[in-house]
């Protein structure tokens, strides 16, 4: 493993080359969390990158029960679903 100290926005940064890529991340992040400003910055980042996540990850899982659910239970679930939970209480403005 070979190690290397760099000067990065007035941080030193320990870059540890041969490491696996989560590895990596691991380090930067526990060196970041000294930091609350770039913890701040980072957990913001992460929240984007995430919100951009393609969203057929589960697709599979999702299409696995496809045809397991007859009409009429799935109209009674609808029908239940509207009714119970379709309504905003009185008291939300």
């Amino acid at each position: 493993m070979n190690l290397k100290r760099v000067q990065f926005c007035s941080i030193e940064v320990l870059t540890i080359f041969f490491m696996s890529i989560q590895d990596q991340i691991q380090l930067d992040v526990n060196m970041i969390s000294a930091n609350s400003h770039l913890q701040t910055q980072l957990f913001d980042f992460l929240k984007l990158l995430k919100a951009n996540m393609p969203l057929s990850h589960n697709l599979d899982k999702v299409l696995s029960h496809a045809g397991t659910l007859d009409n009429d239970s799935a109209e009674e679930i609808t029908k239940i679903v509207n009714e119970d939970f379709g309504k905003i209480d009185s008291e939300w403005h």
